[in-house]
């Protein structure tokens, strides 16, 4: 764990140099600046973030538990209720999702079929 700690130490000595470097630009630029009004931006994963591949997972595991197709509205609820994420299915979360389905179908790992008239997906 030292390693580790002295591994980040290095990375914030690195940022804080980039962030040295990137105020005497700005200064060049405008000498009067203030640069302690320019506010520090955080990046946050947003509440619906998903570590790589769990999403396929995820989609997998249903398929093989539904035993029939399922359409790319009701994958995404039940996503959206295994993942715990509360609030509406928006276009975003569909796009997302038929955009996986997609990737899986070009792999021949999933496939797409009628059913209803709708676009249903099925394990291959």
């Amino acid at each position: 764990m030292t390693g580790d700690i002295m591994e980040l130490l290095a990375q914030i000595d690195a940022l804080a140099a980039d962030v040295d470097a990137l105020d005497k630009v700005l200064r060049q630029f405008d000498p009067n600046i203030a640069l302690d009004a320019i506010p520090a931006l955080q990046r946050r994963p947003k509440p619906d973030w998903a570590i790589r591949g769990e999403v396929v997972r995820i989609i997998f595991d249903m398929l093989r538990e539904a035993g029939e197709p399922m359409t790319t509205h009701a994958i995404t609820t039940e996503l959206h209720q295994r993942r715990g994420i509360d609030g509406e299915i928006t276009r975003a979360h569909l796009k997302r999702v038929h955009k996986c389905l997609d990737r899986q179908r070009s792999r021949g790992a999933i496939a797409s079929v009628q059913a209803q008239g709708l676009l249903c997906w099925r394990l291959a």
